[in-house]
């Protein structure tokens, strides 16, 4: 009942801001939040032949019409030639003819293979050339940015409540009939937060995607609340249990200090403001740690199972309270195909399989489900359950080519980026969350939406 009347307030308060956005010309400003928060699981199913008319998609098309009525750029008005096109979008318009020619390999073959290109076409194409007529202004893209931050604290405060809690609102918004990714799992003793993305790993992705957009604002205005953001962004990452993204912030708050030594004003300040977080989250954790063994045994297991994963050996069943069932998911026992970094290896020898079978068009879409992915483990090639790695999903999916697509896409994205601290450091962050999941291509191309506009905001005034 509670689920039924939280859909309804939620789909009717939607619908509201849908109607107040597009009138105000505001609608740039809901629709992006939507497009990479909203799960693939709240819509209209009309059977597994088709797409599902997923509220996203529905609200592709009001922008995409929202573009065009209110579009500030046109391609007419530009006078584009050819030979004028910028290598950078020579490149992305590469990402679409590979990945489009590998998967019309497949077409008559397989479903999947349709849905993927219905998918590059409607959600990654049509949206970059919306973007581009729409032409938002410096100002408009920062406020944007400030919308998607505190849009992201929101998601992180809901992904710490329901990993404690064990309630989980998001819930309430699967509407279609078919089985579409949304794991529940447990470890440590809390549940692995996720909130509308699905899967843990996702949920820990957008923590570190949308991290360098906090820093960003946060360098824009030096209020204290997006230093808030910050911290609660740590934590709740944390709570998905994805060590690998435990790894990545090191290396993003690594980079930062790299690239300020030569300002020393900005780096005291970013260390100094990194020291609060750091200190002050330490002091959280270890007062939960003393009031209650539930969270003692979270917080300190998951410690260890980060160590576990440079090379100690610890027992992260040892201390669990009573009522907790140790680990929980992809613990050691699971072998040598556990989670973590063996399961990544295991994965990636899906690559060499790829190759020797089918290298140029991969197994197509949808191979994971076929039971056509294969990787080497416990002495033969087995099926695998899953894809965890971006570059694994590349090649088994669609081959040499798919990968040929999705290289051309992020090397265009560093060459939109270069001269620019902050883009850099969105499109490092971008690269490290391949390493653990497939790829998140909304984060993709919303960057590289940003980024082309930033270049042809500059290449106008030279």
């Amino acid at each position: 009942m509670l689920n039924t009347i939280f859909l309804i307030i939620f789909s009717l308060g939607l619908l509201v801001a849908n109607i107040i956005c597009f009138a105000r010309k505001k609608y740039l400003y809901l629709f992006i939040p939507c497009m990479l928060f909203l799960p693939g699981y709240y819509g209209i199913d009309f059977g597994n032949a088709f797409p599902i008319l997923t509220v996203t998609r529905m609200m592709f098309i009001v922008f995409y019409i929202y573009a065009f009525v209110n579009r500030r750029r046109d391609f007419a008005s530009t006078g584009l030639q050819l030979k004028s096109i910028p290598k950078e979008y020579l490149l992305i318009g590469g990402y679409f003819v590979f990945r489009i020619i590998s998967n019309l390999r497949y077409l008559g073959t397989y479903s999947a293979a349709t849905k993927t290109i219905f998918i590059i076409i409607f959600e990654q194409l049509l949206f970059l050339i919306a973007f581009y007529m729409l032409a938002p202004t410096k100002a408009e893209i920062d406020k944007l940015l400030i919308i998607l931050v505190r849009v992201a604290t929101v998601f992180f405060v809901i992904g710490i409540f329901e990993s404690v809690t064990f309630v989980r609102p998001f819930d309430a918004l699967y509407t279609v009939s078919r089985e579409v990714i949304n794991e529940h799992y447990v470890r440590l003793g809390l549940l692995r937060a996720t909130t509308t993305f699905g899967m843990p790993g996702l949920y820990a992705n957008m923590c570190v995607l949308v991290l360098p957009i906090i820093i960003y604002v946060y360098n824009m205005y030096h209020k204290k609340r997006y230093l808030a953001s910050i911290w609660l962004c740590i934590l709740a990452l944390i709570h998905t249990g994805s060590r690998a993204d435990y790894f990545y912030l090191p290396i993003i708050f690594g980079l930062y200090v790299l690239f300020l030594l030569k300002e020393k004003g900005k780096l005291i300040l970013f260390i100094r403001n990194t020291a609060i977080i750091v200190v002050t989250l330490f002091l959280f954790i270890g007062t939960n740690c003393v009031g209650n063994p539930y969270f003692r045994y979270f917080y300190i297991g998951t410690g260890k199972s980060i160590l576990n994963e440079v090379g100690f050996d610890f027992d992260l069943n040892e201390g669990a309270p009573e009522g907790i069932d140790g680990y929980g998911a992809n613990n050691k026992a699971a072998g040598s195909i556990q989670g973590g970094t063996g399961s990544r290896k295991v994965q990636l020898t899906s690559i060499s399989y790829t190759i020797q079978q089918s290298p140029l068009f991969g197994f197509g879409a949808g191979a994971l489900d076929r039971k056509e992915l294969k990787c080497y483990f416990a002495g033969e090639w087995r099926p695998y359950p899953a894809i965890d790695v971006g570059i694994v999903e590349a090649v088994t999916y669609e081959g040499i080519l798919g990968l040929i697509g999705v290289t051309l896409a992020i090397v265009s994205l560093f060459l939109l980026a270069r001269g620019n601290k902050d883009h850099l450091m969105l499109c490092i962050a971008y690269l490290l969350t391949t390493l653990n999941t497939v790829n998140m291509y909304a984060f993709l191309f919303l960057f590289m939406a940003l980024f082309m506009n930033d270049f042809e905001r500059r290449t106008s005034l030279e």
